[in-house]
């Protein structure tokens, strides 16, 4: 997240330009040394001639996708409630910077061609398919002649594309964007789709909106003849904010590891770490600076 803070931090007064680098630069060699680095952008890149705006309604610098791309992540998630902050053409304009830097935006599109074209990176001879839904986008309609903008959560779209994923990868990747703000238990809901997204071939949910941290779950299902061991991440908290509610200043980073058995052509979840990170707020040089860290918040 980007809030008002967060924004000015990276202001330089001297050249008039933004430069984030500094968010990311202690985590920066955990996240380049991910074969698959992702990460949830709530905000978006419409422009300086839509005004930089933190909460409620986002609007951040081109340079944060200048820090993502050099601190490392691949993929970057731009389905959740802050999607259509600046409507239709900041949504847009948001992919544009991201592909301009060669980050993979997931979750909105900007034709129906691309929101049908499944994400699928190959890792060591593992073909990832990656696939991103919200909640909704803060009572922002979907422009009604292009309903592939945002991908929402409906249980019959993500059906259709898991079976699609499925068909043409060895493992799936969901980001889910849900759950209820500050409840640091996952809801009935939550782990009622998580569920049924799991049950229908998903190996990985990872997801984000509560803001703080909720307990991950191992969940076993039957898969030809065999329980298979997947994985949900219901809430990672705040990797980046400017947000101090209690335990909002802290994230998780979810590390996952696949391998492939050879003889049965199957890919499964072989490990799994969870690193703790929180947000550093202090002064220097008359500014507020915002750093992630590793750790709990001391």
């Amino acid at each position: 997240m980007m809030h008002d803070g967060q924004i000015w931090a990276g202001y330089d007064d001297k050249t008039g330009e933004f430069n984030y680098w500094e968010f990311f630069h202690v985590v920066k060699y955990t996240i380049s040394s991910a074969d698959i680095a992702m990460a949830d952008l709530e905000t978006t890149l419409a422009g300086e001639d839509q005004k930089y705006t933190g909460y409620p309604m986002f609007n951040s610098p081109d340079a944060l996708a200048d820090a993502l791309k050099d601190a490392g992540f691949d993929i970057i998630i731009t389905s959740n409630n802050h999607s259509l902050d600046r409507g239709e053409k900041g949504a847009l304009r948001t992919i544009k910077v991201l592909k301009e830097r060669e980050l993979l935006p997931l979750g909105t599109y900007e034709s129906e061609e691309d929101r049908n074209m499944i994400l699928i990176k190959k890792i060591n001879d593992i073909k990832v398919a990656f696939l991103s839904y919200t909640y909704g986008t803060n009572g922002i309609p979907i422009p009604s002649d292009k309903p592939f903008l945002v991908n929402l959560i409906d249980k019959d779209i993500i059906l259709e594309d898991l079976q699609k994923a499925k068909e043409i990868s060895d493992a799936v990747v969901v980001y889910l964007h849900f759950g209820n703000e500050y409840e640091r238990t996952p809801s009935k809901a939550q782990r009622n789709l998580a569920h049924f997204v799991l049950s229908n071939g998903a190996n990985i949910v990872v997801a984000s909106h509560p803001h703080v941290i909720q307990p991950g779950e191992w969940f076993e299902i039957v898969e030809d003849g065999e329980i298979v061991r997947k994985y949900i991440a219901y809430s990672m908290g705040n990797f980046i904010s400017a947000q101090r509610f209690p335990y909002t200043e802290e994230g998780l980073m979810v590390k996952f590891t696949l391998e492939k058995d050879l003889e049965k052509n199957k890919v499964y979840l072989k490990e799994l770490e969870e690193i703790d990170t929180w947000v550093d707020k202090f002064v220097r040089d008359g500014k507020m600076r915002y750093v992630v860290r590793f750790g709990k918040k001391p």
